[in-house]
Formats: structure tokens, sequence, C-alpha cells
């Protein structure tokens, strides 16, 4: 490459590699997408859990109904849909941290059950818990 003296006295085309300032500006830049991207994968996971645990919770309900339609009453625990005859489940549901639901019948509040899951922290009466009272909310978007 020939170097070039121009009307000021200035190089051209001596320039090689990138300025301090200029490879800081770039590594900045990457570490705020890379913040963004860490807090919307973190999250996910949370949300996919809320999910699949109203969907457990879902599939029991559906199943207490139809032993409630069957015997003119709800069980007295969940183990009693896995042990009837024939079974209304195949095995103890979980939910989506792999643990186990709390269930009541009668419920509280006139509700005919209580069914909750215990969330993320495997406590009950945290504000993490799931409850089938309400499902029809929306699931918490925080990460």
């Amino acid at each position: 490459m020939q170097k070039s003296v121009g009307r000021t006295g200035v190089r051209f085309g001596s320039r090689r590699g990138f300025s301090l300032l200029e490879i800081t500006l770039v590594l900045a830049i990457i570490g705020v997408l890379m913040a963004v991207a860490a807090v919307n994968v973190i999250g996910a996971g949370e949300r996919a859990k809320i999910k699949a645990t109203r969907a457990s919770m879902q599939t029991v309900v559906g199943q207490l109904k139809t032993y409630h339609l069957d015997n003119s009453r709800y069980p007295e625990s969940l183990a009693m849909l896995v042990t009837a005859k024939p079974p209304y489940l195949e095995k103890m549901p979980k939910d989506g941290w792999d643990n186990d639901f709390y269930y009541k019948a009668p419920g509280t509040n006139g509700r005919p059950f209580d069914l909750v899951s215990p969330g993320g922290d495997g406590s009950f009466k945290t504000e993490d818990d799931v409850d089938y009272a309400t499902i029809d909310q929306p699931a918490p978007t925080g990460g």
C-alpha cells in the first residue's frame, strides 16, 4: 500500500487497526445486546414452567370433574384418581417444578375443591403459587 501525503501534511492510507475508543464502543454494544437476550431467555424458562403447571392443572381438574360425575362427590385426595378402578390418572400429577399439588375437597370460599401448586420455591402460600381458582389470569412476565 502506497502512502501519500495530503495538503495538510497528514498521511493517507497509513491507518491500521481500530482505535481504543472504537473497540470499547463495539464491546459496549455487544454487552447491551447480550444483557437483553439473557433477560428474555431466563424469563422464558419460568414462563414455560408456569404454562406446564397450568396444563397439568387443567388435566387434573378434568379428571376431578369426571370422578364427580361418576361418584356424585369429589375424591378425598388426588391419590384416589390414581388408585380408582378404572384409574382416572395414570400417575400422581406434578407441577412444572416437579412438586406435588395441594388438593382439598371441599375447597375454600364455596369452591368444590382447592388445587394449588407451590410454584418455584416449593412453599405454599407464597406469591409464586399457581392456584386453579386464578388460573385464567395472565402469567407473570417478569424474569
